[in-house]
């Protein structure tokens, strides 16, 4: 990303390069105040390599701090405490199901039943 030109736009941030400064710019709020950092071409490269990316830019920028990385174990655990509070997930997507025991099945997919029957 060597010519970011005037102004180079993605999805939901923006990033611009004016008299050798990068500027990196986003809605947020209520009402969509725009936020606008100076950042290093470094950091303008990280936040077009994916949306991961530019949200962990968009973070660092912000606050200072680079956004902690969940490890697998406590993705799985925040996966669960969602699909807990839905269980027609487990349903809807069978992949959940690896993430529970036997017994915890046997309790949470009759609510998830009960829960897709309200919606039909």
């Amino acid at each position: 990303m060597d010519n970011y030109g005037e102004d180079i736009s993605r999805e939901w941030f923006c990033s611009y390069k004016k008299d050798n400064t990068y500027t990196i710019e986003w809605p947020q709020g209520p009402f969509d105040q725009t936020v606008s950092h100076p950042i290093i071409k470094k950091l303008a490269d990280k936040a077009f390599r994916s949306s991961e990316d530019a949200y962990e830019v968009m973070i660092y920028v912000d606050t200072g701090l680079w956004p902690e990385k969940n490890t697998e174990d406590e993705e799985n655990e925040r996966v669960r405490g969602f699909v807990r509070k839905f269980p027609e997930l487990l349903i809807k997507v069978p992949d959940n199901q690896a993430l529970f025991t036997e017994e915890e099945l046997k309790e949470l997919i009759p609510l998830g039943k009960k829960n897709l029957s309200k919606e039909e």
